[in-house]
């Protein structure tokens, strides 16, 4: 397919590049014989006129074309070739006319113009082509980058398709993971409410059988050396026996009284949280030999029995903790009702809770266990809140439990039987 002719009109006229030199002044030798051959052609019609006008016509070809210097040899050579061939005399480069002289200058002064003028245009077109260059340069260089970053984003989001899905699938086995560990915390805790309320029970069946069994019978004991005594007389020696039997007796009776109070103070059910609390700080004191400050009301509304044993068992745990481990000279023991809300506050004077053992009960959120924190979970399953503020000057335990009825308790989960 044939290019269209103001395509191959441009490409005519296009600037020979300027490192090709031999090229240049080969193409301007041409035009200047092709201008005295057409001269030559043209001489029957022209005759003695007009004779450098094919050498005009080469000329500006020339220095458009091939430049300056060029377009000075071309016409310097078409010059003396339309000179010598068809000025009269023709076969000589001598002036013998002076219109002859006068041609001979206006054909120089009109090559001058029309070299100057195409050099400065070949300049033009050189640049201009030289910036078309260097934009066809940067538009493939662009074109080149466009493509290779289409590529790299084709790979990046297909590695990123594929990381996805592999977090995807991670996230759904750690999701996976999260909530059989959430499940198994929850079994976990919920054991530990059932273990202790067990625990709970077992104390009160103890309770009771120490104080219907081996209370009754130390009291019959103590009756029947009641009655050895009466009958035993002025033995001086047997009276001895008796005293001594009489005391252990009396000891072993106010022990086991003790013992089956601590493990579960019939008070507790009888008149409430209130008086048990009395009672047991009470006897604390006297057993510990520390200084107690009881600030808990004569009466106040009794909350529901799950909600009692709670808070009698977080006070016997806080004044255990008190006088096995802080060394406090004093504690104080608040119990209110405001709000709608039970609250029981156990502070003392002691060395403070290590920061390590702090933190360990702060962090164990789901732990099962003893202690404070058995009855943390206690608390938390009655929708209450369990806080231990320690430094060097004291701990101070706070307990805050709604006054639930006793079905939202019993929704609650925990639930103590009678035994």
């Amino acid at each position: 397919m044939t290019d269209p002719l103001p395509i191959r009109l441009q490409a005519i006229l296009s600037p020979v590049p300027q490192d090709r030199v031999i090229a240049r002044f080969g193409l301007a030798v041409a035009m200047a014989v092709l201008a005295v051959l057409l001269r030559a052609l043209l001489d029957p019609v022209l005759g003695h006129v007009a004779f450098y006008t094919t050498v005009v016509m080469a000329v500006a070809y020339c220095a458009v074309v091939c430049g300056f210097a060029p377009g000075v040899l071309c016409g310097l050579l078409g010059f003396l070739g339309i000179f010598y061939w068809f000025v009269d005399p023709r076969y000589s480069l001598l002036v013998v006319r002076r219109s002859e002289l006068h041609a001979v200058v206006g054909f120089f002064l009109v090559a001058a113009v029309l070299i100057a003028l195409g050099a400065a245009n070949r300049r033009k077109e050189l640049k201009l082509d030289e910036t078309i260059v260097a934009l066809k340069e940067e538009a493939g260089e662009r074109r080149h980058a466009q493509q290779e970053l289409r590529e790299a984003h084709d790979v990046l989001e297909h590695r990123v398709a594929e990381r996805t899905a592999e977090l995807l699938q991670a996230l759904n086995r750690l999701e996976s993971e999260v909530t059989v560990r959430k499940l198994a915390e929850e079994q976990l805790r919920r054991l530990s409410i059932h273990l202790m309320t067990l625990q709970d029970e077992e104390r009160r069946r103890i309770a009771r059988e120490l104080h219907d069994s081996a209370g009754q019978t130390l009291a019959a004991i103590k009756m029947t050396v009641a009655s050895i005594e009466r009958l035993s007389g002025s033995a001086p020696n047997l009276m001895r026996l008796v005293n001594d039997l009489n005391a252990l007796t009396d000891a072993a009776l106010q022990e086991v009284r003790t013992a089956s109070y601590l493990l579960h103070p019939p008070l507790l059910d009888e008149a409430g949280i209130a008086s048990a609390a009395r009672w047991f700080v009470e006897g604390f004191a006297k057993r510990s030999g520390i200084q107690v400050r009881c600030d808990v009301p004569e009466r106040m509304e009794r909350p529901p029995r799950e909600c009692e044993l709670v808070l009698f068992r977080v006070l016997q745990e806080s004044l255990t903790n008190v006088h096995r481990h802080s060394g406090a000279s004093h504690t104080s023991i608040k119990l209110s009702l405001d709000a709608g809300q039970f609250r029981l506050e156990v502070s003392d004077n002691g060395r403070g809770i290590p920061e390590e053992h702090l933190r360990r009960f702060r962090d164990a959120a789901g732990s099962s266990g003893v202690g404070i924190a058995g009855m943390r979970e206690r608390v938390r399953e009655l929708r209450g809140r369990l806080d231990i503020e320690s430094d060097q000057t004291g701990t101070t335990v706070n307990v805050t439990l709604p006054m639930l009825k006793t079905s939202d308790a019993g929704e609650a989960g925990i639930g103590v039987s009678a035994a």
